[in-house]
């Protein structure tokens, strides 16, 4: 019997340390993009709207890498977004990225690349044309007008998992170039999900599936708003191990 415990034991005990190392680093990354040429469909990960106008003519990318393996103070996580086009007209006026309830501005440090310009509701309202609807987020500004690409940088203490994001171009000349990525969750592509039609609800759904490499039904990776937790069964079974351990010793003796 105790060929057979010690071994599941010494499993449980690699379980636990990498649930708390912190030395254990990890990275992910992943892009969405869009191409020219009708119809402007999933196919490209991105819509871009609306026809006639400039970006619907360009390549339009958004990329990101989200890492551990650099913290700050008390900020684990690095967050590295590069959003823009390769045209020559209509520069970003913002990117939103999708958070949850309850983010704020203390939430991430060490922003680089970008301004932050607001935190919390991000609402579909004139001044984000064509958003599905309302959501948390951070909205960061380039950090000069004209830009057509930018890239920055944040740590935060939070988790990253799947989420949202929604840009437009500066002036109102013609319209207003936007762009947001498909959201298939359950297999409905309709941009940010809203079952019930109702925006102020801020109902738009996301996979639960763990971060990874590439993108998850056209999802980015974004900061959760939770600071992660020790799961409950992790610790009971970390608890057993030590118990385990005590218990071997004391046979011993």
């Amino acid at each position: 019997m105790c060929h057979v415990i010690r071994p599941a034991l010494a499993a449980l005990a690699i379980l636990c340390l990498a649930a708390v190392s912190p030395g254990l680093a990890v990275s992910y990354s992943g892009s969405l993009t869009y191409s020219p040429g009708p119809p402007p469909d999933s196919g490209d990960g991105l819509y871009v709207g609306i026809p006639g106008l400039q970006w619907v003519n360009y390549n339009v990318s958004i990329s990101w890498t989200v890492t551990n393996d650099d913290p700050i103070s008390g900020n684990p996580w690095k967050y590295t977004y590069t959003f823009g086009h390769d045209g020559t007209q209509a520069g970003i006026s913002h990117v939103i990225i999708e958070g949850s309830e309850g983010i704020s501005a203390s939430d991430i440090a060490g922003l680089t690349g970008a301004t932050l310009y607001s935190t919390g509701i991000q609402y579909a309202n004139p001044g984000t044309p064509g958003m599905p609807e309302d959501l948390y987020g951070l909205r960061f500004n380039p950090l000069a007008e004209g830009q057509f690409g930018m890239t920055w940088s944040f740590w935060s203490d939070r988790a990253p998992v799947w989420g949202d994001f929604y840009a437009r171009c500066g002036g109102k000349m013609g319209g207003i170039n936007r762009v947001y990525n498909y959201n298939n969750t359950g297999g409905v592509e309709n941009g940010f999900l809203d079952p019930n039609g109702d925006d102020a609800l801020l109902d738009d759904i996301d996979p639960a599936g763990p971060a990874s490499n590439g993108s998850l039904d056209f999802h980015i990776l974004r900061p959760d708003s939770v600071v992660p937790e020790p799961s409950g069964l992790l610790a009971l079974l970390c608890g057993a191990v030590g118990l385990g351990g005590i218990i071997t010793r004391s046979r011993r003796r």
